[in-house]
């Protein structure tokens, strides 16, 4: 076990021009006043120079489950790839435990990685899946501890292994090496629950089946850090629910520091102790699950966190309240000194579904039901705040709110609700910087 700590990092893709020695970079000929010029600013797309990563700033702590997740092209598998050793820095530093592993090569850096699509060896039985990154990296020199002497293997037990090779697997000689290895892959076998399949192929096993082989694959080795890159995204939603609270045990059990990427916030929010909220290459609020949905930093961790997304809404403070087209909100004393700058400007209102009210009250609003979702325990309802229904869909409101509504209430398109904000339930957003103000 040993704590992550990344110190800005960046990472730059270069131009693939500048690797093609046919490209016009290299070539610089006349160019044709018919053919766009790719390189310029706004065509440049993924082969930029823009950063994928800048300046990222993130501590793991030891024996911490960190959750990287965002939306795709945030850079958070890059991130990954970059601790493990598989792509290279363009600047900053990566320390694992008191090593800075930067410029060390992957096996050096005593990490394992389970990828999103396995990466299982299809011509290996599950056995030999679990024990090849074993036989690669277990020392052919045991230590013996009870009389302090190093045992290697002699030139007998190596002859033994080699004449009974081919000789049916009861009938081989096992090197103290192997032994090893053995006990090894049985006690994490039996950890996932995978005793059964240790003789049979990839292909004779199940979408979950492979992903816990994957994971015993990276367990075997006792590394120092777990990386995991999207693990469950090929399974069912049923299994992929069942498999992340064994992961969250199995990292539990062992406390081995872990790191993993998700693009699914659900994910994010069961299985992490701490959550890296990214977006375009940046990292916006590191925090606890429940911080992140209580206490979001920014107008895009509100959006991206919590499903059904926050609603937004345009307001404007005058006079302590806060004003929309179609209602005024009074707000308590504690937002006074938070709103006293924005006086006549601008804000963004944020109020999740599950916090509307339903419900006559003195300040309770009109809403139309344009949509509506039953789940059988919860329904969510889509709503405007205009009182008519228009003829075509095209026509809705750009803004519409979504609520969630109980399952026992009744509720049909085109129905009116009195719905209303409570005021301690609300978020408010710069509209220029769309930063938090807090109360």
């Amino acid at each position: 076990m040993a704590n992550v700590l990344l110190k800005n990092i960046t990472k730059i893709f270069p131009p693939s021009a500048s690797k093609n020695p046919d490209s016009d970079a290299a070539n610089p000929a006349a160019p044709d006043p018919a053919t766009p010029n790719l390189r310029s600013p706004d065509l440049r797309g993924p082969d930029s120079n823009q950063p994928v990563l800048d300046n990222i700033n993130l501590t793991i702590n030891n024996g911490e489950f960190m959750v990287l997740v965002g939306p795709s092209g945030c850079g958070k598998s890059t991130l990954l790839r970059l601790i493990s050793g598989l792509e290279t820095l363009t600047s900053g530093d990566i320390q694992i435990g008191d090593r800075t592993v930067s410029t060390l090569p992957p096996k050096q850096r005593d990490i394992a990685m389970v990828f999103q699509s396995y990466a299982l060896y299809p011509h290996l039985t599950v056995y030999d899946n679990l024990a090849f990154g074993l036989r690669r990296t277990l020392p052919t020199a045991s230590y013996d501890t009870s009389s302090d002497t190093i045992t290697r293997p002699n030139r007998v037990e190596s002859t033994l292994v080699g004449l009974t090779r081919n000789l049916p697997k009861p009938l081989r000689y096992e090197s103290q090496t192997e032994r090893t290895i053995a006990k090894r892959i049985r006690s994490v076998a039996k950890m996932l629950q995978i005793e059964p399949l240790l003789n049979r192929l990839p292909k004779q096993l199940s979408g979950g089946q492979k992903q816990r082989v994957a994971l015993g694959r990276a367990m075997a080795r006792n590394p120092q850090v777990f990386l995991m890159d999207e693990p469950l995204s090929n399974l069912d939603a049923k299994l992929r629910t069942e498999t992340r609270t064994q992961i969250v045990s199995l990292q539990r059990q062992l406390g081995t520091t872990t790191i993993y990427v998700t693009h699914d916030q659900t994910e994010a929010m069961t299985m992490g102790d701490r959550i890296a909220v990214m977006n375009q290459g940046k990292i916006q609020q590191v925090a606890p699950p429940l911080e992140l949905y209580r206490q979001p930093a920014n107008r895009f961790v509100a959006a991206f966190i919590g499903s059904p997304p926050m609603n937004f809404l345009p307001v404007t403070v005058r006079a302590q309240q806060l004003v929309h087209e179609r209602f005024t909100l009074a707000l308590p004393q504690i937002w006074q000194s938070a709103i006293a700058p924005y006086s006549n400007q601008p804000l963004t209102l944020g109020i999740r579904p599950e916090h509307i009210a339903i419900g006559q009250t003195p300040t309770a609003i009109p809403a139309l039901v344009t949509q509506y979702e039953a789940l059988g325990s919860e329904t969510f309802a889509t709503l405007t705040l205009e009182t008519t229904l228009p003829t075509e869909l095209s026509q809705l409101p750009a803004n519409p709110l979504q609520i969630r509504v109980p399952a026992d209430q009744p509720i049909e398109r085109g129905s009116i609700l009195q719905i209303s904000f409570p005021p301690e339930k609300i978020h408010l957003f710069d509209t220029q910087t769309e930063q938090a103000i807090r109360p």
